[in-house]
């Protein structure tokens, strides 16, 4: 019989290798994101100004050296610029990582869930807008004694209240409901979450994937209460396998959050019980979180690299 001191690969735990994928992949597409929806932002604008100035007979120059108008009318059209800039986005996301799967299938999750899993899933983010609430009510008492803190919720109330909704309910919908998460969650989740869980623990990767994602919202305030629904999107992701699942949260806590409170701002009673349900949620979402870690889905055949990356 013949000895030997090869170690054999347990077929259920990952093959992790670091390797220059690990970095360059994820601050590819990030990089892809910023130029992509700055260079559509620009032709928008552009396209616009000539419009403007065709139809109300100024100069150019006029329209762009003006900075109250630009920011005005960028305001009013981000929502249909971040719908197109998404619409260019997606297909490059999706194409990456279905190609990516092709050498490494932890690369791109899309397994059938459970409708159970769904519904947990979104009712811990539904949860997080509760506490997301409590921490933004900490912040605007702070704000009286730190000036650092006051400057970084005035800068985030500034950016909020640029962005106007008027006569385009439509593209708050569409914008920020759909194509927002989508593309969020391809490049988040689906792109840097999955290059970062061929190198390291799934935890890990969850942890890194959400602060990388909260450092790129730029903004303090919104980088501070975003962390949380990363974490727990990353996490729904990995116990899920299926970017789908990611995608609903998301979708979910970005009308609820964002989109419904736009809808009734002038409905006092209503967005007063809007954050009462949230808060609510709190004691919920801990309990749905709780069940998902409890019946999460031990790593199987997905962990199995192709034989191209192997070797």
């Amino acid at each position: 019989m013949i000895e030997t001191n090869a170690t054999v690969q347990n077929p259920n735990q990952p093959l992790r290798r670091l390797s220059w994928r690990t970095v360059v992949v994820p601050l590819a597409f990030l990089a892809i994101h910023f130029v992509l929806s700055n260079l559509v932002a620009f032709a928008y604008m552009a396209i616009l100004a000539v419009v403007q100035a065709i139809q109300n007979s100024v100069s150019m120059s006029d329209f762009f050296e003006n900075p109250e108008v630009l920011d005005q009318l960028l305001g009013s059209h981000i929502l249909i610029i971040t719908t197109i800039s998404g619409a260019v986005i997606i297909p490059i996301c999706l194409v990456y990582l279905h190609q990516a799967r092709r050498r490494d299938r932890r690369a791109y999750l899309t397994e059938k869930v459970k409708p159970a899993q769904v519904l947990a899933s979104v009712a811990a983010m539904i949860g997080s807008l509760g506490l997301i609430n409590l921490w933004i009510g900490l912040l605007t008492a702070l704000q009286e004694q730190i000036p650092m803190i006051r400057d970084w919720m005035n800068e985030y109330l500034d950016s909020i209240n640029a962005v106007s909704t008027e006569g385009s309910y439509f593209w708050l919908i569409f914008g920020i409901c759909l194509v927002t998460p989508i593309v969020e969650e391809l490049i988040f989740r689906g792109v840097i979450q999955g290059e970062l869980r061929k190198a390291m623990p799934e935890w890990a990767a969850i942890i890194i994937q959400a602060v990388i994602f909260a450092a790129y919202h730029f903004q303090p305030i919104q980088s501070s209460y975003v962390l949380l629904p990363g974490l727990l999107l990353g996490f729904a992701y990995a116990v899920s396998r299926s970017i789908r699942v990611p995608v609903i949260m998301h979708c979910v806590f970005n009308f609820l959050g964002g989109v419904l409170p736009a809808l009734l701002e002038n409905n006092e009673a209503a967005l007063h019980g809007l954050a009462i349900a949230q808060f609510g949620f709190i004691l919920v979402g801990a309990a749905a979180f709780a069940y998902l870690f409890l019946n999460r889905r031990e790593p199987a055949a997905y962990y199995q690299t192709s034989q191209n990356e192997r070797s």
